[in-house]
């Protein structure tokens, strides 16, 4: 029972670096690392009927400051869903990720990772549950000044089963 854990951890283990082989050249393992306990140390409010989603962010350093990652983590309420994707012809707003920061000096690496995306229908899929989790990875130069000004959030549509509200941006202070 011990020896195929073990053998389940170790081809997920091995999987996970082929197939993300150029993430993980790219990135700091100290960060991935770091980022992994900021996705579970991430406080959000809570969501209310009148503010079904709640949000937090933070930025994430590597040890020598030469990358960082933006963790935001999305509470939704009970049965409501934001939209992930929407077709052409779909009325939904999709959700988008605001993003303010220093106008150079930060080169991504790679794009947002973004938490799974359910088929709602045939136009459009939606993020649903209570902890959604986005990451995205930067390069960072040794001029870069992070004051206080850096932001991160979403403009988004939230619906429950009955209703849809107007859409909405909320950002937060990245510290």
């Amino acid at each position: 029972m011990i020896r195929s854990s073990f053998l389940r951890v170790a081809v997920s283990v091995f999987g996970w670096l082929l197939i993300g082989k150029t993430h993980a050249q790219t990135i700091d393992e100290s960060l991935v690392l770091m980022v992994a306990m900021a996705k579970q140390e991430l406080n959000t409010p809570d969501p209310t009927r009148f503010d079904p989603v709640a949000l937090n962010a933070r930025l994430v350093w590597s040890e020598d400051k030469g990358q960082l990652a933006i963790v935001m983590k999305v509470n939704l309420l009970a049965d409501w869903h934001i939209y992930a994707s929407v077709s052409k012809k779909s009325p939904f707003i999709p959700t988008q990720i605001k993003l303010m920061l220093p106008g150079q000096g930060l080169t991504p690496l790679g794009e947002w990772e973004k938490p799974y995306e359910e088929s709602y229908d045939e136009d459009a899929n939606v993020y649903v549950g209570e902890e959604l989790l986005f990451v995205r990875y930067y390069k960072v130069d040794k001029n870069v000044n992070f004051v206080d000004n850096a932001r991160c959030g979403l403009y988004y549509q939230a619906c429950d089963p009955f209703k849809c509200l107007p859409p909405r941006t909320k950002v937060v202070v990245l510290n």
